[in-house]
């Protein structure tokens, strides 16, 4: 059996479900997003698989969050912006969504992440794919820490071949359907060329944008 198909058969048996929202019937970029995120999370929930089978202990858990305060070069492509913004003002609720709002406006770069909400991700469910397929094994990060500098080996590499179908996802979302230009695409990381770093993003503008869409809420 060639490596491909026993990695193919090794990805079958790892469960992780797809998340999905009513919203998809009207939001065909939503459906793109949430298949490419599915697909990207096959191919860690994978890589982390094997990696535990040999022994290591993934240090990555709820409520350890030095990543998000510490690198200052998240990229984020243009369709998970537009998540971010969907989820921020469409689905986010109660105290959370006030607390939110609040760090999107005080942002400015070089803090940590304006979605940590006490260590947590308030993002979770579409936190971007650099995030997704940051994963630390064996010991957690010290204080200030990035260990894909400090101890590469200890950070996960993602698998290619499920990062390339992932980004080929988001692909339509960008007019581009075809089946064999979107892999060669994906495979050439086009997408790449329209990454913005998280710390450049006006995310102000967000914050503002949730208040705006409260009123607008109130007023039908």
């Amino acid at each position: 059996m060639t490596k491909n198909r026993k990695s193919r058969k090794r990805a079958q048996k790892i469960d992780t479900p797809r998340v999905s929202f009513p919203e998809e019937k009207r939001l065909p970029w939503l459906t793109m997003l949430l298949d490419a995120y599915h697909i990207a999370d096959r191919g860690i929930a994978l890589e982390i698989s094997k990696r535990l089978k040999a022994g290591e202990r993934l240090a990555c858990k709820k409520g350890c969050s030095s990543c998000c305060s510490t690198h200052v070069t998240i990229p984020v492509y243009p369709l998970e912006v537009v998540g971010i913004y969907w989820y921020v003002i469409e689905k986010l609720v109660g105290p959370e969504r006030d607390r939110i709002k609040a760090q999107l406006k005080a942002f400015k770069a070089g803090s940590g992440c304006p979605f940590l909400l006490d260590g947590t991700c308030g993002i979770h469910v579409v936190r971007p794919l650099a995030c997704r397929h940051f994963n630390v094994f064996n010991r957690p990060c010290s204080p200030g820490e990035d260990p894909y500098y400090t101890r590469r080996d200890d950070v996960l590499t993602p698998n290619e071949r499920f990062k390339e179908r992932a980004l080929a996802a988001m692909l339509p979302f960008h007019g581009i359907r075809e089946s064999s230009k979107k892999k060669r695409l994906a495979r050439a990381r086009a997408l790449d060329a329209l990454v913005k770093n998280l710390q450049e993003i006006d995310w102000a503008n967000l914050g503002r944008r949730m208040d705006g869409e409260i009123m607008r809420k109130t007023r039908v």
